[in-house]
């Protein structure tokens, strides 16, 4: 009675493909997340508003009205 104990393949270990799985998936989002970028971008915003900066905590009370 003889059993026949040679060696699996690497691929054929599910343990394997545990541990291959999560960095595999996580370039392919990588990738997906840059071809998303790259063709879809952020329009810039710009507002009359963007030039002056806020100052918090200041003393005066005045009121100053946005630009036009």
């Amino acid at each position: 009675m003889t059993t026949d104990r040679s060696p699996k393949a690497w691929y054929r270990y599910p343990l394997v493909w545990l541990v291959i799985a999560p960095p595999a998936g996580t370039v392919i989002a990588g990738i997906i997340t840059l071809v998303l970028i790259l063709e879809h971008p952020d329009p810039v915003i710009q507002t009359p508003h963007a030039a002056r900066p806020v100052i918090h905590g200041s003393t005066s009370n005045s009121v100053v009205p946005p630009a036009e």
